[in-house]
């Protein structure tokens, strides 16, 4: 079965959710790697790491380092299915719609957007699209042209 990951969130107790393109999402609990692998055991022993979990190059898994990673296919097999969080398909909807209309009033097609992004047009059409979550690096590339910035509040 071919899988992509779309988003990682790291849990306490050293387990992980995980979004597939698919929809759905896992928890995938680290203990049994960080116990019977070594260089995962650095999960735990460095201060921090853990929490550095990225979705590599093309959603095939998740990386920290050059030592650790996983591949998405095993965390789908091995992860426990369970429902999304409540409210992130709701903020993640909103931010898209957001980004999307400040490119449209700062008068800016997607080809121009690449241009001063950095990021190619097919990516900034998925995004727009609700087909990717894109990386917080890759928001901020793209909102940075149009003067904006995100922020966190309660």
């Amino acid at each position: 079965m071919f899988v992509k990951i779309t988003s990682v969130a790291t849990l306490p107790d050293y387990i992980l959710l995980v979004g597939f393109v698919s929809g759905e999402y896992k928890q995938f609990d680290l203990k049994p790697l960080i116990e019977k692998y070594a260089p995962f055991k650095s999960l735990v022993e460095v201060e921090g790491l853990y929490e550095q979990v990225k979705i590599d190059v093309g959603g095939y898994g998740l990386v920290w380092n050059d030592d650790l990673d996983i591949a998405a296919d095993g965390i789908y097999d091995k992860g426990i299915s369970c429902a999304p969080p409540s409210d992130i398909e709701t903020y993640r909807q909103k931010l898209v719609e957001e980004f999307v209309k400040a490119r449209k009033n700062a008068g800016l097609s997607q080809k121009q957007l690449e241009i001063l992004s950095g990021i190619p047009q097919p990516c900034i059409a998925r995004t727009e699209k609700g087909l990717t979550d894109p990386q917080l690096t890759t928001l901020l590339k793209l909102l940075s042209p149009l003067g904006l910035t995100l922020s966190i509040t309660k």
